[in-house]
């Protein structure tokens, strides 16, 4: 275990422990080669051991770490709760068997909220009712392409780290908002700004388009709310 560790800090980009070997070291399959008696290849012992590798892993990064495989990924990455760790591109292949990598993590996000169920306006309290209005006309004024629309939902955690408070959904350009989040009119502000911002960028949580467009999107609600654009909607709010 403690071989795999100094290991793990050496195969680390940039290396936390530096050595000349740092810059030599392959665990790509075909590098390794195969055992010669039995003739199975080297990288599936890997595979085989995977909880020591895990192990040190953890020991070495925390319980949070995961593989870095493009940094495009970084921001929803530590929105769901993890840390992107980079390894040496020609180990990256091989310890992906056995660690979690970003990719993954953000597959298995998606796949979780595609169980969002819709909850029905009229199953909604008075003040969700009140407080999903408001977001909905939010939505209408700022979006200069409209989004399909705005509900309330169950919305599954994106990954065991984190809750979610809404979703936007690319493919049917509508916003998906957590019933508890319709609870105070704060709540539902941030949520709206924060999924519009999506729906106006493209972007992904946390990059720096989508931190742009949430600026720009909460700018032009403070600007609407000084227009009472929103008046008789927010009487009804409770903050």
């Amino acid at each position: 275990m403690e071989l795999l560790e100094i290991f793990l800090r050496m195969v680390h980009f940039p290396p936390l422990f530096e050595t000349d070997e740092s810059h030599n070291i392959s665990l790509e399959r075909w590098a390794m080669g195969s055992e010669p008696v039995t003739g199975k290849l080297y990288a599936d012992f890997v595979k085989e051991n995977a909880s020591v590798w895990k192990e040190a892993w953890v020991k070495n990064f925390g319980e949070n770490a995961v593989i870095r495989t493009s940094d495009r990924w970084d921001g929803t990455v530590r929105h769901l709760g993890y840390e992107p760790h980079s390894v040496n591109w020609l180990v990256q292949d091989t310890l992906a068997q056995v660690i979690l990598t970003d990719k993954e993590l953000v597959k298995a996000s998606q796949e979780r909220l595609r169980e969002v169920q819709v909850i029905p306006d009229e199953r909604l309290s008075r003040k969700q009712r009140a407080h999903l209005r408001l977001a909905r006309a939010i939505a209408a004024e700022v979006c200069m392409t409209k989004v399909a629309g705005v509900h309330a939902a169950i919305i599954p955690p994106a990954s065991d780290r984190v809750r979610t408070a809404g979703m936007y959904s690319r493919t049917t350009m509508e916003i998906y908002i957590a019933a508890d989040q319709l609870e105070r009119g704060r709540t539902t502000v941030d949520t709206v700004i924060h999924e519009i911002a999506h729906h106006t960028s493209g972007a992904a949580d946390l990059e720096e388009a989508h931190s742009e467009a949430m600026t720009r999107v909460a700018a032009k609600v403070v600007e609407m709310t000084h227009a009472k654009k929103f008046d008789d909607l927010m009487m009804e709010a409770v903050w």
